[in-house]
């Protein structure tokens, strides 16, 4: 999926999945302040947390359902109304 965003925007994609499932997400972006967290059905906080884990991950689905994933910027660029290019790649096996 390529797209950008600026400022505070954010991004969220979707994607159903079965508990025992595989996911990898891995984001390139332009920005260096571009993250991305992943969040599962009904969780008070992301299970992976870019802006401390980094820019890709790859996981065993604990659960099924609506899993998100956030693609957003830092709060020091968005004050500076900065803009990210990137791509995400989501795979889920």
């Amino acid at each position: 999926i390529s797209d950008s965003i600026t400022g505070y925007e954010s991004v969220r994609y979707v994607v159903g999945v079965s508990a025992g499932q595989q996911m990898s997400v891995q984001l390139d972006t332009d920005n260096s302040s571009n993250y991305f967290n992943v969040t599962g059905p009904g969780a008070d906080a992301a299970l992976f947390n870019g802006s401390i884990e980094g820019n890709g991950t790859s996981f065993v689905i604990p659960s099924s359902g609506d899993w998100v994933v956030d693609v957003y910027l830092m709060r020091n660029a968005a004050r500076r109304d900065e803009r990210a290019d990137y791509t995400l790649t989501l795979y889920v096996e």
